[in-house]
C-alpha cells in the first residue's frame, strides 16, 4: 500500500477491503489540511483529484449548513457516465475518496425528442 505509512492496522485492512472489489479504481485518504494519508493513485492522479473534490465538499457543505446550520455533509457521491466518486467526510477530519467504475447492467434509455419537449 503507497502513503500507508500514518494508517493504523484497523485503517489498512478496510482500505485493502474495499480496493479487493475490482470496480474500485482506487482510493486517497487525506486529513482536514489535505496532506494524504494514503493514496492508491500517482501523485500525477492524487493532487487534481484532491484538490477539486475536496473543494467542490467544503462548497456542498457550507451550502447545507447555509439551509440548516444544525446539519453536516457527511457523504458525498458523483457518478458520471463511466465513473462514480463518493467522498466520505466523518467528524474525524479525515477525508476520503472512492472512485469506481460503473458496472452497469441496466441499458440507459436514450431520450426521443419528444421527451425533452414538455408540452404541459
Amino acid at each position: 500500500m503507497e502513503n500507508s505509512s500514518n494508517s493504523s492496522s484497523n485503517e489498512e485492512a478496510i482500505l485493502k477491503r474495499i480496493l479487493s472489489d475490482s470496480s474500485v479504481e482506487g482510493i486517497i485518504m487525506a486529513n482536514e489540511q489535505g496532506q494524504l494519508q494514503y493514496t492508491s493513485f500517482d501523485n500525477n492522479a492524487t493532487f487534481p483529484i484532491v484538490s477539486k473534490l475536496f473543494s467542490f465538499t467544503d462548497i456542498a457543505r457550507s451550502t447545507i449548513r447555509d439551509i440548516d446550520p444544525t446539519d453536516d455533509l457527511i457523504t458525498l457521491r458523483l457518478r458520471t457516465q463511466d465513473k462514480e466518486m463518493m467522498v466520505v467526510a466523518p467528524e474525524d477530519g479525515i477525508k476520503i475518496i472512492a472512485i469506481q467504475k460503473i458496472k452497469s447492467s441496466i441499458p440507459t434509455k436514450k431520450q426521443t425528442d419528444d421527451e425533452y419537449n414538455d408540452t404541459l
